[in-house]
């Protein structure tokens, strides 16, 4: 099981001030550092975490996927509950970030790699939802969002494994990367234990070329909105390779 640092907790529903204080807190513990992308000191195991919300966006739906290296589904877990904060730029992880580490921590299956639908430390205070989950718990995290943290006047090549570099005016680097051909990019930028060249690598590696984004992100986008969807998990519950079903919904 993957749990947060103990020292790190801190209160999610806060005014944004001590929001911004956290972050900044935080970021002081970001490490960013290579990681290989294939193998054996490859990560095998990824989870990937993303949140679903109601349309009046006061429910949500944490879900977290953990997948081997052929992308078969090890172990699937949905937190059902309230966000913490209305959704404000620059402060995504006090709304979703600990319903999303409350899914994380109900696995069972350990993991070697993290991907958030957040950014990492390309933010204004170097700590975007992949840089905050990654060093609560610790784990190699990349963030992948579907959309800049600040408008960008470029875009890569459309094919599959295209990749253009920005640096922001804070000097944190991140890119675009075509993980699909002929599909938007995403905004890959590294969390914590994962620099920029590894975390794009390890995208292009954990991705089949038939998503926008990582399979186990994908995997985990679409739990989400099947939890969304229904107000609870798929029918039949999740299957699991390696282990006991997770079907439930923790509440």
């Amino acid at each position: 099981m993957v749990q947060a640092r103990t020292e790190l907790r801190h209160p999610w529903a806060v005014p944004r001030a001590q929001a911004g204080a956290i972050q900044r807190l935080l970021a002081a513990e970001v490490r960013l550092e290579p990681l290989a992308d294939a193998g054996p000191e490859a990560p095998r195991i990824a989870c990937g975490v993303d949140v679903g919300y109601s349309k009046d966006g006061r429910h949500a739906w944490a879900c977290a996927v953990v997948m081997d290296r052929r992308f078969r589904t090890l172990e699937t877990r949905i937190v059902e509950g309230t966000p913490d904060l209305p959704y404000e730029p620059g402060l995504l992880a006090f709304r979703e970030g600990r319903l999303s580490l409350e899914a994380i921590e109900h696995l069972s299956t350990p993991f070697d790699l993290l991907f958030c639908d957040g950014h990492g430390v390309v933010h204004e205070r170097g700590l975007g939802l992949a840089s905050h989950l990654g060093v609560l718990l610790d784990v190699p995290t990349i963030g992948v969002p579907k959309t800049p943290f600040h408008a960008i006047e470029r875009l890569p090549a459309p094919e599959r494994g295209s990749v253009l570099v920005y640096t922001k005016e804070w000097g944190a680097e991140g890119a675009a990367v075509r993980l699909r051909s002929g599909v938007k990019p995403v905004y890959v930028s590294p969390g914590h234990r994962v620099d920029l060249s590894s975390a794009i690598a390890l995208c292009l590696a954990w991705s089949t070329g038939r998503h926008k984004v990582p399979e186990p992100l994908q995997a985990a986008d679409t739990c989400s909105k099947h939890a969304r969807n229904r107000g609870q998990a798929p029918p039949g519950g999740y299957h699991q390779e390696h282990g006991p079903m997770t079907d439930g919904v923790d509440r």
